[in-house]
């Protein structure tokens, strides 16, 4: 992922813990670099882990604080309590939250199926 440095400064977010659900790839990975690059302490959330492992590694020489990835399926209700309790154990109260991660695919509303519906629905909407 290339960096670009120079982008506005915004001294408030130095330091801020930020959350970043689906920070893994994408959208999420863009999030949780310009927020690390602004100097916030981020963590993130996605269940690619291979993903998430090379944003932090890109990310460890080129941001103040290293960003920290918890691996997370949002639609585990207690998987998802413990990841926050360890956040803020760690890193403080939360600043900012980015409920970013969906999961969605291709295809035609003939193939919808109520358990691929509320698949989505937990994803998308409920966390």
């Amino acid at each position: 992922m290339p960096t670009n440095k120079s982008f506005v400064q915004y001294p408030s977010l130095r330091d801020a813990v930020v959350l970043i659900t689906g920070g893994a790839s994408g959208i999420g990975a863009a999030m949780v670099e310009h927020f690390a690059l602004q100097g916030s302490r981020v963590a993130f959330l996605d269940v690619d882990d291979m993903s998430a492992a090379s944003l932090v590694s890109e990310l460890q020489s080129s941001a103040s604080h290293s960003p920290q990835f918890l691996h997370c399926d949002l639609t585990d209700i207690p998987a998802l309590k413990a990841a926050l309790a360890k956040i803020e154990g760690e890193m403080a109260s939360l600043r900012v939250l980015v409920n970013n991660a969906a999961s969605d695919d291709r295809h035609s509303f003939a193939e919808v199926t109520p358990e691929y519906w509320d698949q989505r629905m937990a994803v998308n909407l409920r966390h």
